[in-house]
């Protein structure tokens, strides 16, 4: 999968030097992941969602080494352009195969019993980033996805991972929904995800 556009935004809050975003295949982005300049390392944060309990998961990561040092090399040379003031085109990189098309190696859904909320996914692109927290909901007409999101300060919300083509998004949710549908009968469940 390449890597088809990398956004940076230099910022100075304690430790955070920057938020980035990067664009996977023309189709799927990724977003607000910090910049840390740690004490040993920078490094790159991704963001991070908290579970009812309390418990904090990352909405989407890199799997393996490789990747993280991929994404990481890409956004911190990016971040060193714009410090520097340089203009023109961020670097293409390839993070897991070399294909040039977005493909969904795995998906995973724990189905719900309730009423709008059926259940969360999660999807792994080409083997070497996971994005959890995809909500499946139950609306009037049919069932649909909500990608996962932040709340902004002025109380809206935006997506922190996303597909940007309406046809990356159809296969997601086509993907989606078959598998909760499969587990949803497994475990008994009554759906009309369709």
């Amino acid at each position: 999968m390449v890597i088809t556009d990398v956004r940076v935004s230099p910022v100075e809050m304690q430790r955070v030097i920057g938020f980035a975003s990067i664009t996977l295949c023309g189709c799927f982005v990724l977003r607000a992941m910090r910049i840390v300049e740690g004490r040993k390392r920078r490094y790159l944060a991704m963001p991070r969602r908290y579970s009812k309990d309390g418990q904090a998961f990352e909405v989407f990561h890199p799997i393996g080494k490789a990747a993280r040092d991929t994404l990481e090399r890409v956004v911190f040379r990016e971040y060193a352009r714009r410090i520097r003031g340089e203009q023109g085109v961020p670097e293409m990189a390839v993070i897991g195969s070399e294909c040039p098309d977005l493909r969904i190696t795995s998906v995973n859904v724990r189905p719900f019993d309730e009423p709008k909320l059926r259940g969360f996914a999660s999807v792994v692109l080409d083997d070497c980033i996971a994005i959890t927290g995809i909500k499946i909901i139950e609306g009037r007409k049919r069932a649909f996805l909500q990608m996962p999101n932040a709340r902004k300060k002025s109380g809206t919300f935006f997506d922190l991972a996303f597909p940007i083509s309406s046809d990356i998004r159809d296969m997601i949710e086509s993907m989606v929904l078959s598998e909760y549908r499969s587990n949803a009968e497994g475990a008994g469940l009554k759906h009309s995800a369709g």
